[in-house]
């Protein structure tokens, strides 16, 4: 009896740890935005639009910035040496081949990050569903291209 007790707490436990949530709006404006602020498990997606439009889904923010770093270019090259004897004044000349390290300073810079998922909605069309599983690790941004976007989500808490 006690096992049969603490497998259906352990049933419940796990039913109420494994609930599904859903986040919806209604004519999104264009632009980018956050819809869910934390690791997610993306279940299902219901796109309509009045016009036609693509829609982006990031996995964290849409561009990220390189910082400024150091170059380093080996190359192979030739050093030349010139030596004036102080007592004789004959001016002797070397070569050598030597292995040349040049650095050179390289600026940081803004990048566009891929979008993980793209859809291309047609305007006034039956919703577009989605209904394979994704997995945002950091927080699930959206992106549309214009306005009059209805979005039904549905996702998990990891």
């Amino acid at each position: 009896m006690k096992k049969l007790i603490a497998l259906i707490g352990l049933a419940v436990c796990l039913s109420a740890n494994a609930q599904s949530l859903f986040f919806s709006t209604n004519n999104m404006a264009t632009g980018l935005r956050t819809l869910v602020n934390r690791a997610v498990t993306l279940q299902s997606l219901a796109v309509t639009a009045t016009t036609n439009q693509l829609i982006y889904l990031y996995d964290g923010a849409s561009t990220y910035v390189t910082a400024a770093y150091t170059n380093y270019t080996t190359f192979v090259t030739n050093q030349v040496t010139t030596f004036v004897s102080v007592q004789t004044g004959i001016t002797n000349t070397y070569t050598n081949t030597v292995l040349y390290s040049q650095a050179t300073l390289v600026a940081a810079a803004t990048n566009a990050t891929p979008p993980l998922l793209t859809l291309n909605v047609g305007a006034n069309t039956a919703p577009l569903v989605f209904s394979t599983p994704l997995q945002f690790t950091r927080y699930l941004n959206l992106s549309n291209s214009v306005g009059g976007t209805t979005l039904v989500i549905g996702y998990d808490l990891p």
